[in-house]
């Protein structure tokens, strides 16, 4: 009896050792991969439009992003358009400042970004007729009240309209100003909003009086990559795997 009690508690003593030696080359969990969630939101210069491509802005952001954090920028939205891989959007051709408030509770919730890439404002000031351009930069506080609103963690990376927008560029440099003092604010009540001041376009970076040729979405995506960088290096942006 004693013989076979010593030689189970060798056995057990054995097959201890090895599930220790085998839990040594076990494989290590690794962490989810980086992902944010970028929606680009906007008009027809979200788009693209007067894009060869039909990228605009957003494939050069990518490649920017891209080369300088580890994460994986992730485009999303209903709307896609475009030569590049992740052509996905949330941009409305002829849309104006309400135009995206009315929709953007219901773009919020099916994608659940984690940063809005948000570029809106133009048609406000030069459609005709008038639709009161002087109050647009209010218009646009009460779009970004909703959009925290809906999405309180999101982070609202908002670039100013091009400040050589042929015939604009009073209504341009105030409503941009408003906007620039609007992140202030936003930024004081706690919020994760980062203005980009507009980029300055010459003649060959428009394909027409309001849209961007590609060296003007060139400057766009350079534009918006400062703050995109700051917010997700920051820890702003958290997508999946992106923590402390």
């Amino acid at each position: 009896m004693a013989r076979l009690f010593l030689a189970g508690l060798a056995t057990a003593v054995l097959a201890a050792s090895g599930a220790a030696q085998g839990g040594a080359g076990a494989a290590v969990v690794q962490p989810p991969p980086c992902v944010v969630r970028a929606m680009p939101l906007g008009d027809s210069i979200t788009v693209g439009q007067g894009s060869v491509s039909g990228n605009g802005y957003r494939a050069d952001l990518r490649d920017l992003m891209s080369a300088q954090i580890s994460c994986t920028v992730r485009f999303v939205g209903d709307q896609s358009s475009g030569s590049m891989a992740n052509p996905e959007h949330e941009g409305h051709g002829y849309y104006m400042i309400d135009d995206v408030r009315h929709g953007v509770d219901g773009w919020l919730a099916a994608q659940r970004p984690d940063v809005v890439l948000l570029y809106i404002g133009t048609n406000d000031l030069d459609w005709r007729p008038d639709p009161d351009p002087d109050h647009a930069a209010d218009r646009l506080a009460v779009l970004v009240d909703r959009i925290f609103a809906d999405a309180p963690g999101v982070t609202v990376v908002m670039e100013g309209l091009v400040t050589t927008t042929g015939g604009l560029q009073d209504r341009v440099r105030q409503y941009n100003d408003r906007a620039g003092r609007l992140a202030l604010v936003e930024q004081a009540a706690g919020k994760h909003f980062l203005f980009a001041a507009g980029a300055v376009f010459g003649p060959r970076d428009f394909a027409d009086r309001l849209h961007p040729s590609d060296s003007g979405y060139q400057k766009m995506a350079d534009a918006f990559f400062p703050p995109l960088y700051q917010a997700v290096s920051g820890g702003w942006v958290r997508g999946p795997g992106n923590s402390d």
